[in-house]
């Protein structure tokens, strides 16, 4: 019985770019004996994807972005050093997810998010973009201190379906995902931003935290 030939990861490259379609393959190799192979063996290290989302982040120069985005100069934000989260973002059903030979989650979507603090409120800037496609979501928001309820750092799992080599077909199972978000809570309305868990992170938090308090009470 000769091999059966599944071109499910076909469907994702159409009108893909070159780059798009290497990200693809990391995370979705080609069904079947031929296909699978060639995937497999030309499928980018976790290394060399960490590589692509650090020179993507490079070239967005994110910081000038969010503070021309928000209308702000650094001398507005002085009250804390500039906040700075980046993280894989796993939440939306169309991203795809991969668990690495390093036992670490890695997505097709990715966040960069920036947080100043002026003299009355919080500037929050966020930037999504998928490496699969050429999609990409910039929210600028500002958040008064006396309205600010919480900022905390909260562990996410979403359930996302893995895709592996096989010989018959496309080998498709449900995992469980791991992930970290900063969460800011407003007046009932609450914003979630990927960030890695980190000491420095947890200390900026902590840091903004007591800001906050500061401002409310004062």
């Amino acid at each position: 019985m000769g091999c059966i030939y599944e071109d499910s990861a076909k469907e994702f490259k159409k009108n893909r770019t070159p780059e798009q379609k290497k990200v693809i393959n990391y995370f979705r190799p080609l069904g079947g004996c031929v296909g699978g192979v060639i995937s497999l063996f030309s499928r980018m290290s976790d290394d060399q994807y960490e590589a692509m989302i650090a020179e993507r982040v490079k070239q967005i120069n994110s910081m000038d972005a969010a503070l021309n985005k928000l209308g702000i100069d650094v001398d507005m934000v002085k009250e804390v050093k500039p906040i700075y989260f980046e993280g894989y973002h796993f939440d939306e059903k169309k991203t795809f997810a991969r668990l690495g030979k390093d036992d670490k989650w890695r997505s097709s979507a990715y966040e960069i998010t920036w947080i100043f603090a002026g003299d009355k409120q919080l500037y929050v800037y966020n930037y999504r973009f998928n490496m699969d496609e050429d999609s990409k979501t910039v929210t600028a928001e500002e958040f008064f201190y006396k309205d600010i309820t919480n900022v905390n750092h909260t562990t996410e799992t979403v359930e996302k379906e893995i895709y592996d080599f096989s010989c018959i077909k496309s080998k498709k199972g449900r995992k469980s995902v791991e992930y970290n978000d900063f969460v800011l809570s407003a007046m009932g309305d609450k914003l979630l931003c990927s960030m890695h868990a980190t000491e420095e992170n947890e200390r900026s938090i902590q840091g903004l935290k007591n800001k906050i308090r500061e401002k409310k009470n004062a």
